[in-house]
């Protein structure tokens, strides 16, 4: 019988190595939000692929048969996955290091690479982290609220750059909520001079309707919606339960794509993660061209 102890012992210690922090990943995937979500899901597979070449280095090592490329590309692949992921996580923590502060976002402290553009339903306000994650990689947020510019930047932690209070007091942020024509010429005015790829946070609809009609506040809104994509621009509608009736509902549900905050702020990270390693892989082939 085919025996090589070392390789046995090697490959147990490996393999206990690689369950134990496959457990640990999976809890961490388990317990975070994005955009930590998604380094611990790399985390997780690399810990799998790990764990799978260990594996190989023990039936290796107990039987004739060479399991050597298997090895050779699981743990590849593991290291790989993981370097180029925390390279990519690691640049996006040191730019967000200052993120949680209150204030305006200076331009050197965003990046205007929102890689995706529409309009979306939340059901849940956003978080201050989840809101600044999508303010830092556009070109400015205009916030539309029934709240007031002083209570709604304590609660979100971040000035907007353009803020807009919907009542029929008169102040320099204030616009008439019966006046819908006026509030869409201000989006598309702040969409316009931020150049695109720009964020409209918008909540307090049930405002709105009191003052207009609820097919006058839809079309509004699809109007929008058509700048925002035409901008490639982000368009979030606060719309919590029970607020309209279910019919209303729908009809917003057919253009705004209903999405959790977790969902949206994972899928910008993605994609802002295959640009990152696309972009990293194109440097590199140019470098090798000189």
């Amino acid at each position: 019988m085919y025996l090589n102890i070392p390789g046995v012992l090697a490959g147990s210690f490996l393999t206990i190595m690689g369950g134990v922090l496959t457990i640990k990943a999976l809890n961490y995937y388990k317990g975070l939000q994005e955009p930590g979500k998604s380094l611990a899901r790399t985390f997780l597979v690399s810990t799998l692929l790990f764990t799978i070449g260990s594996t190989a280095v023990i039936l290796d090592s107990l039987t004739k048969i060479q399991l050597w490329v298997i090895e050779a590309i699981c743990y590849t692949l593991s290291y790989l996955h993981m370097v180029l992921s925390v390279t990519y996580y690691l640049r996006i923590q040191k730019s967000e290091s200052q993120k949680t502060k209150i204030g305006n976002l200076s331009k050197k402290e965003r990046k205007a690479s929102l890689p995706i553009s529409g309009a979306y339903v939340f059901k849940k306000p956003p978080t201050p982290k989840g809101l600044t994650f999508l303010v830092r990689h556009s070109n400015g947020l205009l916030a539309i609220s029934r709240m007031q510019k002083e209570l709604w930047v304590k609660k979100y932690q971040i000035k907007p750059d353009k803020f807009v209070w919907l009542s029929r007091i008169e102040t320099n942020d204030s616009t008439d909520p019966s006046k819908l024509h006026v509030l869409q010429d201000t989006t598309l005015r702040f969409l316009k001079e931020k150049g695109g790829k720009s964020v409209v946070y918008f909540e307090g609809i049930e405002y709105l309707i009191l003052y207009n009609d609820f097919n006058s506040v839809a079309k509004f809104l699809f109007s929008i919606k058509d700048y925002i994509i035409s901008t490639n621009s982000l368009l979030i509608l606060y719309l919590s339960s029970n607020i309209l009736e279910k019919s209303q509902e729908s009809i917003l549900l057919k253009e705004f794509e209903q999405k959790s905050e977790e969902d949206l702020t994972r899928e910008i990270y993605e994609k802002l993660l295959v640009s990152a390693i696309e972009g990293e892989k194109d440097a590199s082939g140019e470098s090798k061209k000189e």
